[in-house]
Parts: C-alpha cells; sequence; structure tokens
C-alpha cells in the first residue's frame, strides 16, 4: 500500500517554510555539518555506489506487519552480494513501539494495556531505545544499509543524526542533535528543535551484514500522543515532561503532510545521504 503520491519521479527541492534555506546542491554525500567518519575497509559486501532505494507506504494492516517489512528487507539485503542502502517511510498505524529489553519487565503488560486502552497498538520494535509512541501523524523513516559502511554504531548514529537535522533544516527549522530536558526515550542523537523540543528520535540495530536507522518524525502537533505516552510511562515507572515534545507543523513548516513527507524521504535521499555511502576520515579539515 503506497499512501505518498511520490516514488517514480522526484520532484525538485521546494521550500515549505518562510525561514527555509537550500544547504547543499548537486553533491548528495555531502552534509553541510561534517562529522567526524572512518573509512570501512575490507568489507566482504561491495558498497553502495547509487542512491538510496525507497520504500514507501505501509505494508499489511497493523503495526505488527510493519516492523515484519523492515525485518525482510534487512535480511534481503545480508544475502545481497551488491547491497543498494534503502529508505523505507511510511505513516503508521496508531503504535507504541517497545524495546526487546523492556517487553522482559514486569511492567511490560501494564504499559501495554495502558496503550490498547487509548487505541494504539502495543509491538516490539526491531531497534533498542525506550517506548515511543506514534501514528498518522508522524512518519516513521527506517534508513537501511550495509553494516560495513560504518566500523561501530557510534559513526552511524553520528551520521544518521546529521543528515535528519539537515533535512529539517532545509525546511527552515534550527534543528540540533543532542536531547533535550525530559524527552521520551532520550539518548544523544535525538533531534530537536531551537534546543527545546524534541521532534525526531534515532534508534539503531546493527544485524550480521545491514544496520538500521530507525527514526520517528512528529509530523503534526503532537496533542495526541502526550496523553498515550504519560499512560505507558507512567506504567513504566518513567519519567518524562510532556513539554518536551514538539513537531515539524510546530515550527512553522507549511504545505501538506504529502508535501512534507516528500521533502524529508528525498533529502535523505539526494542531498543529506552520507548515511548510505562510504565516509572518508576527516582530519583538520583535510580528507584523509
Amino acid at each position: 500500500m503506497q499512501e505518498y503520491p511520490f516514488g517514480s519521479k522526484l520532484r525538485p527541492w521546494v521550500s515549505l517554510n518562510p525561514r527555509a534555506r537550500r544547504l547543499t546542491d548537486g553533491d548528495p554525500t555531502t552534509c553541510p555539518h561534517k562529522s567526524r567518519l572512518h573509512a570501512m575497509t575490507g568489507a566482504k559486501q561491495q558498497l553502495p555506489t547509487g542512491l538510496p532505494e525507497l520504500s514507501l507506504g505501509r505494508v499489511g494492516t497493523t503495526a505488527q506487519d510493519d516492523i515484519d517489512e523492515s525485518l525482510r528487507l534487512l535480511r534481503e539485503m545480508q544475502e545481497d552480494v551488491k547491497p543498494q542502502a534503502r529508505i523505507r517511510a511510511y505513516r503508521p498505524v496508531p503504535t507504541v513501539a517497545f524495546s526487546r529489553r523492556e517487553s522482559l519487565m514486569p511492567e511490560f503488560a501494564g504499559a501495554s494495556a495502558a496503550a490498547r486502552r487509548l487505541g494504539f497498538d502495543p509491538v516490539i520494535r526491531l531497534a533498542g531505545g525506550r517506548a515511543v509512541a506514534y501514528d498518522q501523524t508522524c512518519l516513521v523513516i527506517d534508513l537501511m544499509a550495509p553494516l560495513a559502511l560504518f566500523d561501530n554504531h557510534i559513526a552511524a548514529f553520528d551520521a544518521g543524526a546529521a543528515c535528519f537535522r539537515d533535512v529539517l533544516s532545509d525546511l527552515g527549522i534550527d534543528a540540533r542533535v543532542g536531547p533535550v530536558p525530559g524527552e521520551y526515550c532520550a539518548g544523544a542523537h535525538s533531534v530537536n528543535a531551537r534546543g527545546q523540543v524534541k521532534i525526531v528520535g534515532l534508534a539503531q540495530r546493527a544485524m550480521r551484514r545491514s544496520r538500521l536507522l530507525t527514526a520517528c518524525i512528529v509530523l503534526e502537533a503532537p496533542d495526541r500522543l502526550r496523553p498515550v505516552v504519560d499512560a505507558v510511562y507512567s506504567a513504566m515507572k518513567l519519567d518524562w515532561s510532556r513539554e518536551s515534545l514538539g513537531s515539524v507543523r510546530d515550527e512553522g513548516v507549511q504545505g501538506s503532510l504529502d508535501e512534507v513527507v516528500h521533502e524529508l524521504v528525498t533529502g535523505l535521499q539526494q542531498r543529506h545521504a552520507a548515511w548510505a555511502l562510504p565516509q572518508k576520515t576527516i582530519v583538520d579539515g583535510v580528507l584523509a
């Protein structure tokens, strides 16, 4: 099922925010804020050389169907001797995604019941971290790439977070990498707006020959999400601040949801694709 009227024909970048400015032009491997990324050598797989492929829209009818589809694509990449990086993007059904570790905790049953009472389906996600609530007002983006692109998970997190920051900056958002006080699923690679509200949560899973960087981007005002996080985090005995949750729309981005989704997805595919391509070490401004 494809939710968005794009994919086969990619439109040029357009501003959806009066404050927006185009930060890169031409080279899809360039992020304007360069991280210290390390080149990989000796990989058994050939590393990607082209733009990431796109997989757009939900699969099936349940939250678990979408988790299963991402796992299928990651396993397919593991068996491919010439793997191509891939972006899977979809606007999900109401879901609370728990980590495997959380599912083993005594509070999990109560937290799952709290999610169901509010119409959100509890699932076990592929990546780690803490529980995340999302629905059709959000965009889930799974960045899938060969494991050999980065020699450790921190380098992969650095690259992915920088690219999410930069694609939000293209929309005119004052986007920064780092946690804000009281955020849900707190992490050093969250992407926030103005240092005040979290907009993107990022989690990771490394498999045998493939890596998943999965992100949840809140598009519309998160009024429906806050009570869900309240109930689930209370059941899990976790603290968070309602004021820490923001959205793309709250930061002044205009246009339809389809237009916003298009700019985010094609931005990560075309202009800010450092997460998907082999990296060179940057030492004192000189490429090693």
